[in-house]
């Protein structure tokens, strides 16, 4: 049997099944487009792109699973786990599934988007879901370092971004700099031309917790007093901004991993995809010294995707003792 999932996040409108062992059979992902030199979608503009793009990823998902029957769909259908996280681009998701849900004769279990990342991400790396670890999830939208005692429990903030997400401080400095939303492709792989130095900017720290806005104001009048913004200025700039940002992430998640005596620290979301900030981390002599297990999800999982919600939708089905499973 397969396993279908669907997430419509700001910015990315994904479909994917997978089967009884967990192996990706489809994973179907079309980036919202945003016009050159905008800064980000209005919900109503996101909402209406997943409508035009879930019906073709939906085929094409139903086409990969050929005769396999689909045993359940899954959908992150708000933000986050609690009660009133509500934005209206998860409705797209929501709703498609439950029209498919009908259609099929399938049970539908929901998830949030967070859920997804946290499932996907610790998969992606081999690692258990039960719970006991932290999960730093940093993206556009979410700059969060959330304690996981249970998957299906609310995850408690303990820390991240008091002001500017990680990805904003990113696309806010790559547009400035002339690059297409959303920047942090693009400004990473200019990173990896010649040897260029990243530019020294301030970090700013209090426990657990960081702020962005002000580094980026430095970020902005550096561009503004600048005489030659060329490629190699680019370059070293951009390379500042990730710098900046894998700092505060490794001082927010030492102290929130002291604080909380926990040993295991996830990062997923799209920012910890970037070459640098991965680096960074998986290579922090700080948090190897308090004997502290960095896990960065793969690559390709820590973006946005459906992987997560038909991994959860398929261990909730189990979960069931096949409860719903029909013959």
């Amino acid at each position: 049997m397969y396993y279908l999932g669907i997430d419509t996040s700001n910015y990315t409108t994904s479909v994917a099944v997978i089967d009884e062992d967990e192996r990706v059979i489809y994973d179907g992902r079309i980036i919202l487009k945003v016009e050159k030199g905008g800064r980000g979608l209005r919900q109503s503009e996101a909402v209406f792109q997943h409508m035009s793009n879930l019906a073709p990823l939906c085929r094409e998902a139903l086409n990969y699973a050929g005769d396999n029957r689909i045993a359940c769909i899954a959908v992150s259908s708000r933000p986050r786990n609690v009660e009133g996280s509500y934005m209206p681009v998860f409705t797209t998701g929501y709703n498609t599934a439950s029209i498919m849900s009908s259609c099929l004769g399938v049970p539908l279990f929901q998830c949030s988007h967070q859920q997804g990342h946290t499932v996907a991400g610790a998969w992606s790396a081999g690692m258990e879901t039960v719970g006991g670890f932290l999960t730093y999830h940093i993206s556009g939208g979410t700059t969060e370092l959330l304690k996981v005692d249970d998957i299906d429990a609310p995850y408690e903030i303990i820390g991240g971004s008091e002001d500017l997400n990680a990805g904003q401080f990113i696309d806010r400095a790559g547009v400035a700099m002339g690059f297409s939303f959303p920047c942090g492709k693009e400004m990473d792989k200019l990173c990896g031309i010649g040897d260029v130095q990243p530019i020294e900017l301030p970090v700013s720290v209090k426990g657990s917790f960081l702020s962005l806005s002000g580094p980026e104001s430095y970020v902005q009048r550096l561009l503004v007093t600048e005489e030659t913004v060329d490629e190699t200025y680019k370059a070293a700039m951009s390379k500042a901004v990730f710098t900046s940002i894998g700092k505060a992430l490794e001082k927010t998640a030492l102290n929130a991993c002291i604080k909380h005596n926990m040993k295991r620290i996830l990062f997923v979301g799209g920012v910890a995809s970037n070459s640098i900030i991965r680096s960074m981390l998986t290579n922090s002599v700080s948090l190897a010294k308090n004997g502290i297990d960095v896990i960065i999800s793969d690559s390709k999982y820590s973006s946005d995707n459906a992987v997560g919600a038909a991994i959860y939708g398929r261990r909730v089905f189990r979960g069931n003792g096949g409860l719903y499973e029909r013959g």
